[in-house]
């Protein structure tokens, strides 16, 4: 008998924990996370086209500043309804592939509509700017429809492909990839298009970017892996076999009634949204925003890359936090108080500009306190974004991940809409429509509750 108990205790000691055969990780994880944040990086960049190079925008196709505005606008705009139809797809067998593929390719389409009046039109010819016009609204709305492809993804990407303690950081990197395509687009398009007669040769450098992912996609890029990494992917994976078309349009209408009906859902979804769709706002219209005070568009687009890669700093530094053990249940703590620091930068910004209360700034506007504020504006509130992507989606565990990220990317995209209407002459409100937003996020955190469902039912069955 002692003999048997001493046979079966070495074999225990040398079998492998349930865990790690059940929910195997693969290498190939961090290649489709790479492909899919540089789709997401190509959709941002490419949104944000003729914002940061407005004047030679202006100059080379003869177009006014509200017409820049409508081609920034398509974003938002076009989003709302194409949300609903990516949420269907994505939880359809291989959804997150053939999403991943109709990104690729929508967006390599949109950038050669956008380069095709230059090549078949002289621009001093007088049809140019009607030409012109036409191929590049078509080129935005179509690059705007991917921008659900792009957003909606995030948390079941990384739900499907990584670990229960890398999700956060996985998640992280496909959130920042478009907005350091932003950083780049304020950064590299200024200095690329430095008279208007360049701005081609900047459409050119997209053709060749959105070219790259499609090659990489065509040559690999796989549905899902052999095995889920976790009891989370795997029933992710298995809800989505059976799904016809009419049934994922009744589940995805029970699942938003349920959603709508969960009050800490509700808070935290108009928090992320208000976050991240006033960073969005605020951050494209620097060049307008900031022209009052004597600063170039070159200048603006150094502020804008300095807040946009603050946020992404910040959101990769306290995704990894998050991840550690002290802190994987610690989300509405370390959400609040980066919203705080969002808020007390948004004040200090608001101090160093005009606004409706005050004709000249409190505080004496420089290059440095201005990309201070703005820097410190984005580094909370990159740290804040993915936080609220997961802890929504431990809150509605068991509903599909997708479902929680397209509603708080619709709520955001509404506030981008609703901020990016406002017309040029009242600028001066922008600032403190912001702030009165960050502000009331942190009067709606309070409220939050935040229940780890996704990670209790994880750590149940491993």
């Amino acid at each position: 008998m002692a003999r048997i108990s001493s046979d079966v205790s070495l074999l225990i000691q040398s079998t492998p924990s349930l865990s790690s055969i059940s929910f195997p990780l693969y290498r190939r994880r961090f290649y489709v996370l790479f492909v899919f944040g540089f789709l997401a990086f190509n959709q941002c960049l490419f949104w944000l086209t003729f914002s940061p190079i407005s004047q030679s925008t202006q100059a080379y196709y003869h177009i006014t500043e509200s017409t820049i505005n409508l081609l920034l606008n398509w974003g938002p705009i076009i989003f709302i309804p194409c949300l609903p139809l990516t949420y269907v797809l994505l939880n359809k067998p291989h959804g997150l592939r053939k999403c991943v593929i109709i990104l690729a390719i929508t967006d390599l389409l949109a950038t050669i509509l956008r380069i095709v009046p230059s090549m078949i039109v002289s621009p001093s010819n007088d049809n140019f700017t009607s030409v012109s016009l036409f191929f590049i609204h078509v080129g935005q709305i179509l690059n705007a429809a991917c921008g659900p492809l792009v957003m909606a993804p995030v948390s079941q990407l990384s739900c499907i492909w990584f670990g229960t303690n890398e999700r956060t950081r996985a998640t992280t990197f496909a959130i920042v990839a478009p907005s350091f395509g932003s950083t780049i687009g304020f950064l590299i398009s200024p200095w690329i298009v430095n008279t208007p007669e360049r701005v081609p040769q900047l459409l050119y450098i997209h053709l060749s970017l959105a070219l790259v992912p499609c090659v990489l996609i065509m040559i690999y890029f796989p549905a899902q892996p052999p095995r889920a990494p976790s009891p989370a992917a795997q029933s992710l994976i298995d809800g989505s076999i059976h799904e016809s078309n009419i049934d994922s349009l009744k589940t995805y209408m029970k699942n938003l009634r349920q959603c709508f009906t969960t009050p800490s859902f509700l808070l935290l979804c108009s928090v992320g949204g208000l976050l991240g769709g006033a960073f969005s706002a605020w951050t494209s219209l620097f060049a307008n925003i900031l022209a009052l005070e004597n600063f170039t568009e070159r200048q603006s687009g150094w502020f804008g890359f300095g807040a946009s890669l603050a946020a992404i700093t910040g959101g990769l530094c306290v995704s990894t936090l998050a991840d550690t053990r002290y802190f994987r249940r610690s989300f509405k703590s370390l959400i609040i108080t980066m919203t705080i620091g969002f808020f007390i930068a948004l004040v200090w910004f608001d101090l160093l500009i005009r606004t409706v209360f005050y004709d000249e700034p409190i505080l004496k506007p420089t290059v440095t306190t201005v990309i201070v504020s703005v820097t410190l504006a984005g580094l909370f509130q990159g740290s804040a974004a993915p936080l609220v992507y997961e802890a929504l989606a431990e809150i509605m565990f068991p509903l599909p991940e997708s479902l929680s990220a397209s509603v708080l990317v619709q709520f955001a995209n509404i506030a981008v809409l609703i901020l990016l209407l406002i017309p040029p002459s009242l600028y001066q409100w922008m600032n403190l429509l912001v702030l009165a937003a960050i502000g009331s996020c942190i009067l709606m955190m309070g409220f939050v509750h935040i229940e780890y469902k996704r990670r209790n039912e994880d750590e149940r069955k491993q």
